[in-house]
């Protein structure tokens, strides 16, 4: 890890990680960025109405010694908030996606108000939208490809599906699903795309190269 702290958030801040990943840091499962920023690292347990039980199988834990703990969470540096990552132990990799409700439904719309108004795109950023697999992962590994997206399809039902360069052309391909904000705020080159009627396309040769329309 490099002497120049590499997260956005302070590294004597406070996360909420699993007792047993202290012992155990191969037991790690998942880790979720709430919608203030702030890490909960999990070895699987959830949280449970039951604050005594939450207390036995979660501590506090300050964010430079969990990092120092899991230096694979450097990875999702430039992760936003509201968003969940799992950790695939075989290919070191991170899946992410985009957290769902809380049990605090007036937080919750808070939440959802302040984005919706923030928001000065078109569309909203809570709206799901399809990507290729690819463009859901992060790899920890230096053989990890590069992330980027390549296409971006506006579909006659007015509905989004971003395609990365992983993605071989003329082939199919399995896709998942973040919400707009998210995508937007991991590949902010795509911003100028939004603007797509239904039934427009935009492609480009290559990561950082202009985008063409190709099709509508």
């Amino acid at each position: 890890m490099s002497e120049e702290w590499p997260l956005r958030q302070d590294p004597e801040s406070p996360v909420i990680i699993a007792h047993e990943l202290v012992e155990h840091p191969e037991k790690l499962a998942f880790v979720v960025l709430d919608d203030d920023d702030d890490w909960f690292i999990s070895d699987g347990a959830e949280f449970e109405e039951d604050m005594e039980v939450n207390r036995q199988v979660f501590g506090a834990m300050v964010l430079r010694e969990a990092v120092a703990l899991l230096p694979h969470l450097v990875a999702l540096a430039d992760v936003p908030a509201g968003m969940a990552a799992d950790w695939d132990p075989e290919r070191r990799t991170w899946l992410l996606s985009s957290v769902s409700d809380s049990d605090d439904l007036d937080e919750d719309l808070v939440h959802r108000d302040a984005r919706v108004a923030a928001w000065t795109h078109p569309g909203s950023p809570l709206e799901e939208v399809q990507l290729s697999t690819g463009l859901t992962e992060i790899g920890t590994t230096a053989a990890a490809p590069s992330r980027a997206v390549r296409q971006v399809v506006r579909e006659q039902d007015g509905t989004w599906l971003f395609v990365g360069f992983e993605v071989p052309e003329a082939e199919d391909f399995e896709v998942e699903g973040l919400e707009l904000e998210h995508v937007v705020q991991l590949y902010p080159d795509v911003v100028s795309t939004l603007l797509a009627a239904p039934g427009q396309v935009f492609d480009r040769a290559e990561p950082g190269s202009p985008w063409e329309l190709v099709e509508g």
